[in-house]
C-alpha cells in the first residue's frame, strides 16, 4: 500500500509545472532605480556593466531613452515606466531579448538570490518577497510593450488625396 501512495506523489511531481505557486523561489536580479526595487529573472540578465550616457534616437518610443554599444553589440536602452525620472543611473542592467540587447538603468544592483516570492509575478506587478516589495519585470515583456506603443501611419489615399487637391 505505501508503494502505491508513493507512485502517486512521484507522479505528481513528474507534472508539467503550471507556473509559480502561491509561494516559491526564484533567482532573481535586484535593483534600485530611486525609491523603487526592481527585480529581473536572473536567466534574462546576460550582464551588468556601468552607465554610460546612451545615444538619443529620434522618433523612437518614450520610452527608449537610446542605444549604445557595448564590445561589439548595440543595446537598446529603456527606462521602465514605474522609476523616478530624477534618479541617476550608476549602471545597466543587460539582458538578451529575442530581437537583440536591451539594457536598463539602475541605481545600484543588491543581489542575485533565492528570494522568495508570494504571489505571482506579473510585468510591471508589485509583488512581495522575502527582500521587500519589488516591482517585478520581464525583459520580453518590455520589448513587447515598446512594440505596441502608438506609431506614425501612413495616411490612407482619401486624405492623400484630399492634401494633393487643394
Amino acid at each position: 500500500m505505501s508503494e502505491a501512495i508513493s507512485q502517486v506523489h512521484d507522479l505528481r511531481d513528474d507534472a508539467p509545472d503550471k507556473g509559480l505557486r502561491e509561494r516559491a523561489v526564484v533567482d532573481f536580479l535586484l535593483f534600485d532605480m530611486g525609491a523603487v526595487t526592481f527585480a529581473l529573472r536572473a536567466q534574462q540578465v546576460e550582464e551588468v556593466i556601468a552607465w554610460r550616457a546612451p545615444l538619443p534616437l529620434p522618433r523612437a518610443d518614450p520610452r527608449v531613452m537610446g542605444i549604445l554599444q557595448d564590445r561589439g553589440r548595440i543595446i537598446v536602452i529603456l527606462s521602465p515606466a514605474v522609476a523616478e525620472p530624477a534618479a541617476t543611473p550608476l549602471r545597466i542592467v543587460v539582458c538578451r531579448a529575442a530581437r537583440g540587447y536591451l539594457g536598463l538603468p539602475a541605481g545600484k544592483t543588491r543581489c542575485v538570490a533565492a528570494v522568495e516570492v508570494f504571489g505571482e509575478p506579473a510585468p510591471n506587478a508589485v509583488v512581495d518577497t522575502s527582500e521587500g516589495a519589488v516591482t517585478f519585470l520581464d525583459a520580453a515583456h518590455l520589448v513587447d510593450a515598446s512594440d505596441a506603443a502608438p506609431r506614425p501611419s501612413a495616411p490612407t489615399r482619401e486624405a492623400q488625396a484630399i492634401w494633393s487637391n487643394p
